[in-house]
């Protein structure tokens, strides 16, 4: 296997400082990603303050999501990584690294979002919270044919795979759906689990998998690739009995499923400006900005 890259954040840098001063994880996370082909600083537009000159006080980042919503696709504006070093809150650093965030991506995007662990400071940006759903079905094991392998991001042609997969990807739903945004899904796997924990491969498939098996349920975060499959044989290729599925997208590509529904209850709350689907949906956790 290839090396994986360099595990710390080269210093000095100022601005991965801040960052990592408010999220820990980034300090090793950033780099690896980077190293893996998904690199931060070239998927997100950063604003900071003080703008030039002294090291910054805040930031907010801005990237582009392709998202499919009702049908419909759509450039949407990730706002991400809002933060303030702990010295300086308080004091208004928040909404003159906000503001023009805001501007800018509202240049190119008419739909904006973001994750926030305070609601009310981005409800004065016209931000509204919108609930999320988790989409559950029991399920009969099928006959298993244990076609997936878990991928390991210290080998390259498993990191290549990844990326491939993403090549005319089938979004996972029409209602709210993900298009070619391979270096988030990365970023998103590695700050979710150090490397590749969950993502998994069928070469018979022809698709990467973002999942987890568990006493018997089945957790699926995400389905890559050029087709895609039905729920039956996507369940028999996991070499695990399986009695119960959770999807974190909206399944409509499986209707024959009969789903039932219950609130998503991750750390924060998914907050929109701008147009946005009432259908009951999930932002794939692999998307998430």
């Amino acid at each position: 296997m290839a090396p994986s890259g360099p595990s710390v954040l080269p210093a000095p840098d100022p601005l991965h400082a801040l960052l990592a001063s408010v999220w820990p994880r980034l300090h090793t996370a950033i780099p690896l990603a980077a190293s893996l082909g998904a690199d931060w600083a070239a998927m997100s537009r950063a604003f900071v303050h003080p703008p030039a000159g002294a090291p910054p006080l805040a930031h907010a980042g801005v990237l582009e999501i392709p998202m499919i919503i009702d049908g419909v696709a759509t450039r949407v504006a990730g706002i991400h990584a809002v933060c303030t070093a702990a010295q300086a809150r308080g004091q208004g650093h928040a909404r003159r690294v906000l503001e023009p965030a805001i501007a800018w991506a509202q240049g190119w995007a008419t739909t904006l979002l973001l994750h926030a662990v305070d609601p009310a400071l981005y409800e004065r940006f016209g931000f509204r919270a919108i609930e999320q759903w988790v989409f559950a079905a029991d399920v009969v094991q099928p006959p298993r044919t244990r076609t997936l392998r878990l991928l390991d991001h210290r080998d390259r042609a498993d990191v290549a795979r990844v990326f491939a997969a993403f090549a005319g990807r089938v979004p996972v739903s029409q209602v709210l759906g993900i298009g070619e945004a391979a270096p988030l899904f990365v970023l998103d796997e590695v700050l979710a689990c150090g490397g590749f924990g969950r993502l998994w491969w069928s070469e018979p498939l022809g698709c990467v998998v973002a999942a987890t098996l568990e006493d018997r349920l089945l957790q699926l975060y995400d389905v890559v690739g050029p087709r895609w499959p039905a729920l039956e044989t996507l369940i028999a290729a996991f070499d695990g009995r399986v009695d119960r599925v959770e999807v974190f997208f909206a399944p409509d590509r499986w209707p024959e499923q009969r789903w039932t529904r219950r609130p998503c209850m991750p750390p924060d709350v998914l907050m929109v400006r701008g147009p946005f689907t009432d259908a009951d949906v999930v932002v794939p956790p692999l998307a998430r900005c």
